[in-house]
């Protein structure tokens, strides 16, 4: 199943679930077909991609009737829209102010959904700010914990494998930044992050390598015989090992 495919499931879950709801007195048809009126358009909108129209619309939906299905599927919809139309930002709002008003809500797996490809979106690259890759981490990682069989559990999960790459590399290209500028134990401390944190990372063999290189700098021997030990039990292979002599023996 598609990304876009997973997405557009939650577009009209909210409302077709209201079929059944029983009717109010007095003029509580004629408020529901209000809402209906108002979000039609807006829902046309999203579907052929005119993302601020629709935002618009579901906005003015939400001010006017700003409660019932229809009012709780245009605050998902809104949410997506801002995502679809690459504003991180105010996905990331919208999805949260979703959660917080409807936590027992039976879709709210998708809003944390939407939360964590909205800061997921925001991820730039090697030279970045590592916090909205740790944010959609937290978020993706809520999702796959919480309801581990949603619709979205799958994505969730192979985004917050990517995420560890990511990160794992991030840090290991600071290590070498500060190693390359004779900084040790600024390499060593981020290093030692990578080891730890994103023990999954392909990135960790090499922080493995310049961890034991920057123990030996510091002249810290046993740290980086041990080390590299580490080094050679996990990756018997590795192109480095050969670089670190001796210390590359199995204990």
């Amino acid at each position: 199943m598609s990304k876009r495919i997973l997405i557009t499931l939650c577009c009209t879950v909210l409302i077709a679930g209201c079929a059944s709801s029983p009717e109010k007195p007095d003029n509580a048809a004629e408020r529901h077909e209000s809402a209906e009126t108002l979000f039609q358009p807006a829902q046309k909108a999203m579907e052929r991609g005119d993302y601020t129209s629709a935002i618009k619309r579901y906005e003015d939906l939400e001010t006017r009737y700003p409660y019932g299905p229809y009012a709780e599927q245009a605050q998902l919809n809104t949410a997506y829209s801002y995502y679809q139309r690459g504003d991180s930002k105010a996905a990331v709002a919208a999805a949260e102010r979703f959660i917080k008003l409807h936590p027992a809500n039976p879709y709210v797996d998708y809003a944390w959904y939407l939360k964590g490809i909205a800061y997921y979106q925001a991820i730039q690259g090697a030279e970045w700010n590592p916090k909205p890759a740790e944010e959609a981490f937290s978020a993706l990682d809520t999702l796959a914990k919480r309801w581990p069989s949603s619709a979205y559990a799958t994505d969730a999960r192979l985004r917050m494998a990517r995420i560890i790459d990511i990160l794992g590399q991030s840090n290991l290209d600071i290590c070498k930044f500060y190693y390359v500028r004779h900084a040790y134990i600024a390499a060593a401390n981020r290093c030692s992050m990578v080891i730890t944190r994103y023990q999954l990372s392909p990135a960790r063999e090499e922080a493995l390598y310049y961890l034991a290189r920057s123990y030996q700098h510091l002249n810290l021997h046993q740290l980086a015989q041990t080390t590299t030990s580490v080094l050679a039990y996990n990756y018997p292979k590795s192109k480095y090992l050969s670089e670190l002599g001796s210390g590359a023996k199995s204990e």
